[in-house]
């Protein structure tokens, strides 16, 4: 850990953008009807050099649009949002101008982590590279509404890919993304290809993206049914990701998932 004087990383702060509600009995095994609410969760880091960051940017106002294909990923993960959830209404509740928004780390393309995207046209784009050739390549395009980015996405963006060792997060190898070990960018397969988690060494905390439904269902992995195990990238990379992070429960870290309760992820970031 980096000495008091040393910190850079001045707050963690969570905004719930909207959420989905599925039940439980469709996705795991052994359930009975569970109706449960997954908040888009989009998190804003507050650097003391590099300014605000944002890790990923919620759902957008236009999946709620008269259109087949929103219709269908709303029948599969029916919809509860409103303008006051939007990631720029939160921040202007905060005081905060999107134009302070210096970065925005994108863990992967579907609809729910990149609606805001639109928001900050001043914004430097972060992206694994592995994401983004899966994207180029086409696949998983089922979930990516291309219509969501905006229109200069490829000329912001800055492409992740070489990962190191670093004793600060031993488990995997990372990207130091402002050289200075405040920030390390950890790419994790399973429910996407190249999918970007992000571990804060001065927080002791690892957001995990949609590594897993929620941390309380990690010990549901082998129980997830057929088809939502079809709609993971890979499953046997999906569930090294579940055995991951449960490691790093177990050595005292904290990790959130973008889809956990909202009460536990601000528990976990008032204790921070």
């Amino acid at each position: 850990m980096l000495s008091t004087a040393e910190k850079l990383i001045e707050k963690v702060d969570y905004f719930p953008c909207g959420y989905c509600t599925n039940d439980l009995k469709r996705v795991f095994k052994d359930f009975d009807k569970t109706i449960v609410n997954f908040y888009a969760g989009v998190f804003l880091i507050k650097h003391k050099k590099m300014g605000y960051i944002l890790y990923d940017t919620g759902y957008s106002m236009d999946l709620l649009k008269n259109n087949i294909k929103y219709f269908l990923y709303r029948f599969a993960n029916p919809i509860t949002l409103k303008k006051e959830d939007m990631i720029d209404y939160q921040l202007k509740e905060k005081g905060i101008d999107k134009k302070e928004i210096k970065y925005i780390i994108i863990s992967h393309l579907h609809p729910d982590h990149i609606g805001g995207l639109k928001f900050f046209p001043n914004s430097n784009l972060i992206l694994t590279k592995t994401c983004y050739n899966n994207y180029k390549l086409k696949r998983d395009s089922l979930l990516i509404f291309n219509e969501l980015l905006p229109d200069d996405f490829e000329n912001r963006l800055i492409l992740i890919d070489d990962y190191k060792e670093n004793s600060l997060f031993p488990y995997k190898n990372s990207y130091d993304l402002f050289s200075d070990l405040s920030m390390l960018i950890v790419e994790v397969d399973g429910h996407t290809k190249g999918q970007a988690c992000l571990f804060i060494p001065e927080k002791n905390l690892f957001i995990a993206a949609d590594i897993c439904w929620g941390t309380q269902f990690l010990p549901l992995t082998d129980k997830m049914k057929w088809l939502p195990k079809k709609i993971q990238n890979n499953f046997e990379d999906y569930k090294k990701g579940s055995d991951l992070l449960k490691k790093l429960i177990e050595d005292n870290i904290s990790v959130i998932v973008s889809h956990d309760k909202k009460e536990k992820i601000f528990s976990i970031l008032k204790k921070e």
